[in-house]
């Protein structure tokens, strides 16, 4: 996913928690540069499946709001005789 602009701070944050996932899974110590390539697969082959969970999700309740709006706005109409 090109263009992500990430906090530098929740960056760093979630490189210790990658670094401290794997010591937990395997006992293995990972240094900086591993942590950032893990980081870097899963931000690439990741990201944008759930950008796109994210968009979509967004999409049915907005298109859910719309519709209870537009039934409104049909409620508020006066009939003609």
């Amino acid at each position: 996913m090109t263009g992500f602009k990430m906090d530098p701070a929740e960056k760093q944050r979630i490189l210790r928690e990658i670094q401290q996932f794997v010591w937990e899974q395997t006992g293995e110590e990972i240094g900086v540069i591993a942590t950032q390539v893990y980081f870097d697969f899963f931000q690439e082959k990741l990201a944008a499946h759930y950008y796109n969970k994210g968009i979509e999700d967004a999409k049915k309740i907005w298109e859910g709001q719309n519709a209870r709006l537009e039934e409104e706005w049909y409620a508020l109409e006066i009939p003609v005789k």
